[in-house]
């Protein structure tokens, strides 16, 4: 069917395959509400143009589409965007609304309604506003909304079943808030209801593309409307909001709990730092300790090099006929650096795979919990001085696990800007744990002195690329606005269904890169580019007062840094050369993983510069490391 989307109409009951998309603000519970809902996962990729995600299930007869937490229906920002254009498009929303926060959640109700949008209403957490003294008045609040209204506590499944029987009720009331602003479009002007009100509400990027007078606005003058009319209607919506919460709800004062306690000390600097040391710290020892090098060393190390590996090895051995065109067909498949049945397979299954798991199970602890907008909180200010919010110190701290999975993390920065700084840091300063372990092995034998100064170097050059970014970059810096959640105990149930449908999402992404770029790699090894680019390597090294056999480090660093690191060990250097040797490989460029996943998620352009500043940075920095040690006679 068509959405009801025009002046004036009211939606009949919801047809069969019509599409639903799920709308609410962020912490709402909407992604357990989704999980409730969706009976078979369709899909779950980026929204085309973007890094955001958005996942696509089956739901009875519909199509569920779940959007981005917004505050509004706008094109502020990247989610904005996504969720307004899946808005457009839907024929009904499910909206989620937090009933502990009905002040802020009708805000958005407020303007799909305005938007003639079809809608039904989860109100959600209904436990939590009954433990916070808050009474709501479902009835009514239905009556003042005069769309359906079903009360739900997701996390236990309490009123999803009522929720599906009453999505085909979904309507669009009649609304006048905004129609009278509507005199101040052109009177030449095509386009439905749901335009109109974004187009009155001053939504530039919509300016752009409406038809006015048969002539698309394209290129043209972004204001249709006078400035300031979006405040004015904004601030009618908010009086109403205020309005219909008076009337529905009553709130009774309840004493703070050990809940309310512990959250005062999580956001209080001189609390909740060392308490967000402790929980990142256990959060790097989990992932970068026990996962990253135990259970990754058994299924790395025992399950795939001492037993799949040589399996396979075999098994192609046997297969394939001996004849000299087939040579290259099996160095491709399983030789010792890069074969795709081998060693990538290695790398996805035995490395990625548990550290997936491992991050998307911590992540899902801290958001189901409520402490992961905290930790932002907390961090945002020291973060903000090189051009971040709080929302980064995720992706920095797990990228001392791996920056691979690091850089997938990225899409909860923010902006695109803020996500290319954290990329770019990640890419350049931030040592993976399996390359961590084998430089604190060859730091241990110089000394004390030799680990702080590496360590100083690496934050010195963190600061300053950080600033460097932040600076030259268009834009600015996106401040960091965020509700924070009541603190609860985690479902198991949904923290393992989030956990899988995450980790399916990552691999199914992952794998086709990792096979490809383990063949072209492959191939450049058996033609002899890799040696073409290890001679090439050589003048260079002679900058940092490294041996010409160095080059060949270099070159294992671009297939995985703990390679380069690795292959030091074999070396006769000098206290002096081993401290400047590593951290060149540790600022050169990622590993071809990393960069893989870097072309995926910034794009060509983007890549390209990072890789080419890793260079530059790697060497620049190693030559006055070099030259400094030089002269101080080390």
């Amino acid at each position: 069917m068509e959405g009801c989307h025009d002046a004036g109409c009211e939606a009949s009951e919801i047809a069969a395959d019509s599409t639903l998309a799920l709308v609410g603000c962020p912490n709402v519970g909407k992604s357990v509400v989704f999980g409730e809902l969706a009976e078979q996962y369709v899909d779950v990729s980026n929204y085309p143009g973007t890094t955001v995600d958005t996942t696509l299930a089956e739901f009875g007869d519909y199509q569920l589409t779940d959007t981005p937490g917004v505050y509004g229906i706008s094109a502020f920002n990247e989610e904005e965007r996504v969720t307004r254009e899946i808005v457009l498009e839907a024929d009904a929303v499910v909206n989620v609304v937090d009933a502990t926060h009905l002040d802020r959640d009708l805000f958005l109700t407020l303007q799909l309604l305005d938007m003639g949008i079809p809608t039904v209403v989860a109100l959600n957490m209904m436990d939590e506003a009954e433990a916070g003294g808050i009474d709501i008045d479902v009835d009514a609040l239905e009556d003042a909304l005069g769309v359906p209204v079903v009360p739900t506590v997701a996390v236990d499944g309490e009123g999803t079943d009522d929720l599906r029987e009453r999505i085909p009720e979904a309507t669009a009331p009649e609304t006048t808030a905004v129609e009278d602003y509507y005199d101040e479009l052109p009177d030449e002007l095509t386009a439905t209801r749901a335009e109109k009100t974004l187009l009155v509400e001053g939504d530039e990027p919509l300016a752009r593309e409406v038809d006015v007078g048969g002539v698309m606005a394209d290129g043209g003058s972004a204001a249709l409307v006078e400035p300031g009319l979006r405040e004015e209607i904004y601030g009618g919506r908010r009086s109403r909001v205020q309005s219909i919460a008076d009337e529905v709800q009553t709130v009774t004062e309840v004493e703070g709990g050990i809940r309310e306690w512990l959250s005062d000390l999580m956001i209080h600097p001189l609390t909740g730092t060392p308490i967000a040391l402790a929980m990142l710290g256990l959060i790097f020892y989990l992932i970068g300790g026990v996962v990253a090098q135990r259970i990754v060393g058994i299924t790395e190390g025992d399950i795939f090099a001492q037993h799949y590996n040589p399996a396979v090895e075999a098994f192609v051995s046997d297969l394939l006929p001996e004849a000299a065109w087939v040579d290259p067909i099996e160095f491709l498949l399983i030789n010792p650096e890069l074969g795709l049945l081998t060693i990538t397979v290695q790398y996805v299954v035995g490395v990625l795979l548990p550290l997936v798991l491992a991050f998307y199970l911590a992540i899902g602890l801290l958001e189901d919990s409520g402490i992961l907008p905290r930790l932002a909180v907390l961090t945002d200010r020291g973060l903000n001085r090189i051009g971040l919010n709080g929302r980064a110190v995720v992706p920095m701290i797990v990228g001392v696990g791996c920056v691979t999975m690091a850089v997938i993390t990225t899409r909860m920065v923010g902006s695109r800007r803020e996500r290319l700084i954290s990329t770019a840091l990640l890419g350049l300063a931030v040592p993976c744990s399996a390359q961590i372990g084998v430089i604190m092995g060859l730091l241990a034998g110089l000394g004390l002195v030799w680990w702080f100064g590496y360590l100083g170097v690496l934050l010195a050059v963190l600061g300053i690329a950080g600033l460097v970014l932040d600076r030259t970059l268009p834009g600015e810096g996106q401040a960091l606005v965020t509700e924070l959640p009541r603190l609860r105990v985690p479902r198991p149930g949904n923290l393992l269904r989030k956990t899988y449908n995450r980790t399916k999402m990552f691999l199914r992404e992952a794998a086709p890169l990792f096979a490809a770029t383990a063949l072209v790699v492959s191939a450049l090894d058996y033609v002899g580019g890799l040696d073409a680019i290890m001679d090439g390597l050589r003048p260079l090294t002679s900058l940092i007062g490294m041996p010409a056999d160095f080059g060949q480090i270099l070159v294992l660093g671009l297939i995985r840094r703990d390679f380069a690191a690795a292959g030091m060990t074999d070396m006769a250097l000098s206290h002096a050369q081993i401290f400047v040797g590593l951290i060149v490989i540790t600022l050169f460029v990622p590993c071809i993983l990393t960069m893989t996943m870097i072309l995926k998620e910034r794009g060509k352009k983007s890549a390209l510069l990072m890789w080419l500043g890793s260079w530059v940075a790697a060497f620049t920095v190693g030559g006055i490391a070099a030259a400094t040690l030089g002269v101080l006679g080390v």
